[in-house]
């Protein structure tokens, strides 16, 4: 029998390239290259077992869903994993019926269970429909419904389902609609799974999604690729919607050759940044970054990767506002396949890479930030003859050197007043005045820069705020308040006694 652990001992763990350290003037952040491998897991079958999501829980632990040939009821069915904060297996179940059921995306729901997004082939009517699996926090199965009309539809992003402001759910996936050929379908269902509405997007050729996101001013973001439209053969497409699936605006960019996207994420600037393939650049097919400004236009494009084939499945912002994606790469790494992770700057520069993987396929997934501002990320690791599910653990960011070297920066846009009382006991109020309406986040670190906890992150107008802290779980000490907006940073000491 395999050992949970095996894939602690046998990850090999490859340079590909390393950049130098930049650092960002302006706000005198320090810019770091790819993150510190904290811990690896594996959660081994008897067969093959393919992860496509990670998303992190409210209690600071994870859930990995993806296919499985070891376990369940049919020839492949749906395996959700959840695990603590370390890595460790809490428990797994499976769901599905008697042929194909596969996953691709999983949520956490309001009432703190999850909802997983499949394909199946083992429900009626005859042929593929998308189906939902409402679960409670334990993962005992609460509901399903096989949608209407998504016979023939299938799933092939993670990410597809989302919870929207009425409790219900969205699910998007991709299906046939004569005359026109392959279009993307997004289908409405209330909190029971009950059909709403579905609508159809595309043109007169083939269009394929999709992974959808919230959006910072409450609509949504979805992501794929069109044939039908754009300046290549095939091109990313990326559409914004309100919660009624009205189209507010499109954005399609690519080159000459085939250009797609498979993951996309709004950003703190209220933009977003959208990852995939693409053959239009570099020698053969490359992972493939987009970032938009927040009316949907176009600000830069970057392709990563070497002489054979990568891509990009997944893609976090960073506290100090670079990213780190995770994907797939053939032209580095030990193996056929290798999991890739690299960190890029906000104008898509390569900062640093690395590859984990054995000597044969290994194929990475998505990447999620913990609670306590760690980075997860699952892949699919070959051990002996089958894949298995893998989760691996990433350092978080630490944000600035010490509290001597950044007392107040850029302190033009932020008035950090005051943080009352300080030093505090249990609660803390912390007060500022914005210059300008900025999406802001405050941090509390300690003062090496490591985050310990998100205490705010949103919208807020031109004006004076006041936010409470509760810390009661806080250890005495000295840390550091952080609050950082679009174009501002500024830190004040805080002291818990």
């Amino acid at each position: 029998m395999k050992k949970r652990n095996l894939l602690r001992q046998q990850l090999i763990i490859k340079k590909a390239t390393l950049m130098a350290i930049f650092f960002i003037c302006s706000t005198a952040l320090i810019a770091q290259t790819t993150p510190v491998l904290k811990w690896a897991n594996s959660y081994p079958g008897i067969y093959s077992d393919i992860a496509r999501q990670v998303i992190p829980t409210h209690d600071g632990g994870f859930v990995i869903v993806g296919e499985s040939e070891s376990f369940g009821p049919g020839i492949i069915s749906s395996l959700l994993v959840k695990c603590d904060s370390t890595g460790e297996m809490e428990w797994s179940k499976t769901y599905g019926g008697s042929a194909f059921d596969i996953p691709t995306s999983v949520i956490q729901t309001n009432d703190n269970g999850f909802l997983i997004a499949t394909y199946t082939t083992s429900f009626l009517p005859e042929g593929t429909n998308l189906r939902l699996i409402k679960t409670s926090f334990d993962g005992d199965t609460l509901w399903t419904s096989v949608i209407p009309n998504s016979n023939g539809c299938t799933i092939s992003f993670a990410g597809c389902v989302l919870q929207t402001a009425d409790e219900g759910y969205l699910i998007a996936g991709s299906g046939w609609s004569d005359p026109n050929s392959n279009q993307i379908m997004l289908f409405k269902v209330n909190q029971w799974g009950e059909s709403e509405w579905f609508k159809e997007f595309g043109g007169s050729s083939d269009d394929y999604g999709a992974n959808l996101q919230l959006t910072n001013d409450g609509n949504i973001i979805l992501a794929g690729y069109t044939f039908s439209f754009g300046s290549g053969q095939c091109d990313g497409y990326l559409l914004k919607i309100d919660q009624n699936g009205e189209i507010i605006w499109t954005n399609v960019t690519g080159e000459t050759d085939f250009d797609s996207y498979r993951f996309v994420r709004p950003t703190s600037d209220g933009g977003y940044i959208a990852v995939g393939n693409t053959q239009s650049f570099g020698k053969a097919e490359q992972g493939f970054v987009v970032k938009l400004d927040a009316d949907g236009h176009t600000n830069w494009m970057a392709a990563h990767g070497g002489d054979a084939n990568e891509g990009f499945e997944g893609i976090v912002e960073t506290l100090n506002h670079e990213y780190i994606i995770s994907g797939t790469t053939n032209s580095f790494g030990n193996g056929e396949h290798d999991f890739l992770i690299l960190r890029i700057d906000n104008n898509g520069t390569l900062i640093g890479m690395e590859t984990y993987g054995g000597n044969n396929d290994d194929f990475g997934a998505t990447i999620e930030k913990l609670p306590n501002g760690d980075y997860i990320a699952t892949a699919s690791f070959w051990e002996n003859t089958f894949f298995d599910f893998s989760a691996l653990c990433f350092e978080a960011d630490s944000l600035v050197t010490s509290v001597e070297n950044h007392p107040i920066i850029m302190a033009s846009s932020i008035n950090f007043e005051a943080i009352t009382p300080n030093p505090f006991v249990d609660q803390v109020n912390i007060n500022f005045h914005l210059n300008n309406t900025s999406m802001t986040n405050i941090y509390l670190l300690n003062t090496d820069g490591s985050l310990i906890e998100e205490v705010f992150s949103g919208t807020l107008s031109q004006g004076n705020h006041s936010i409470a802290y509760f810390a009661r779980n806080l250890k005495p000490g000295i840390y550091l308040c952080h609050i950082q907006t679009d174009d501002a940073v500024s830190l004040k000491k805080i002291i818990k006694i």
